[in-house]
């Protein structure tokens, strides 16, 4: 007699879905790494970079939305929700993203991206939106001591000069943090992920041409010409990943979702060293293995909860 194999229960089908959407929205997210490399390395601005992108993915996503037969909601909660998301979430970490790979590189900029769950699980406590309980704390202590780890060392960059980029790289997993946390407690309900997707990243883009017009460096735009299919691609992946991280978000929570980061990194230092030659200190690695076993235990304290 054949044996039949239990179906999957319906949370343990959702949980291996999420799993699932984790990983692919990590690994495409993990791709504008080495794109944005190439792309400073053609000689485009970070600004110009950052612009092309958001608003790219901004209007590919725009008419997806129309093609759907859903509309943009333009209400002014909506309209707060997309600023506040559109500059945490999109504006100012790319920005400060393709400011500090040209100098960092690829690995080391991708590092940053382990800490956002860390930072995220603090916020929301500091807000009462989770308890992290003592084993979460624990983790947290951890996450906190690989980031103390990554910016006390100056030997473990490839020049002690770099240290004050590597500073302004730590920016990046705070405001994805702060994001990650805007998004929930504000997400408009009844709105679909496709509709905030669109309009939270028009508004990203919105932030970065304020400051392209800010600083004066609308002639920056012109060096995308040196790209132009290269931008195209990452437009295309920028509003894919993106509307695979809201409705990740929407089903597992700003806490999960923020593990994309993860990974990103493992993405951004394999690309780091395969494709572009990078190599990284013992200190790197020993600090993100630090971060990933603080993370370990903040989910597994999670799921015994």
């Amino acid at each position: 007699m054949t044996a039949v194999a239990a179906p999957l229960s319906p949370s343990a089908s959702r949980n291996s879905g999420a799993i699932a959407l984790l990983i692919a929205t990590g690994c495409v997210f993990g791709a504008m790494f080495p794109l944005g490399r190439m792309a400073g390395q053609a000689g485009v601005a970070p600004l110009a970079w950052t612009l092309s992108m958001m608003l790219g993915g901004g209007l590919i996503l725009f008419v997806t939305t129309l093609l759907r037969r859903q509309i943009v909601p333009l209400s002014r909660s909506h309209l707060s929700y997309y600023a506040g998301a559109g500059l945490l979430s999109m504006g100012l970490p790319n920005f400060v993203l393709f400011s500090v790979m040209p100098h960092l590189g690829v690995g080391l900029s991708s590092v940053v991206y382990t800490l956002p769950p860390i930072l995220t699980l603090t916020f929301a406590a500091v807000l009462g939106i989770e308890k992290p309980g003592f084993r979460r704390s624990i983790g947290i202590a951890l996450g906190f001591a690989g980031a103390v780890m990554i910016v006390s060392q100056r030997s473990s960059l490839p020049s002690p000069d770099l240290y004050g980029w590597m500073l302004l790289a730590l920016t990046i997993p705070a405001s994805v943090a702060a994001g990650n946390i805007f998004r929930t407690r504000f997400w408009p309900v009844g709105s679909s992920p496709l509709a905030l997707s669109a309009g939270t990243m028009l508004a990203g883009s919105g932030w970065v041409l304020l400051i392209v017009i800010f600083k004066g460096r609308a002639e920056e735009i012109l060096s995308l010409a040196a790209t132009p299919v290269l931008a195209l691609v990452q437009a295309a992946l920028n509003a894919l990943q993106f509307l695979m991280f809201m409705r990740l978000q929407k089903a597992a929570g700003p806490v999960y979702v923020s593990q994309i980061g993860y990974v990103a990194t493992a993405v951004g230092l394999a690309s780091g060293a395969l494709v572009f030659r990078e190599t990284y200190s013992i200190w790197i690695w020993v600090a993100s293995a630090t971060i990933a076993a603080g993370v370990i235990i903040v989910n597994s304290a999670q799921k015994r909860a």
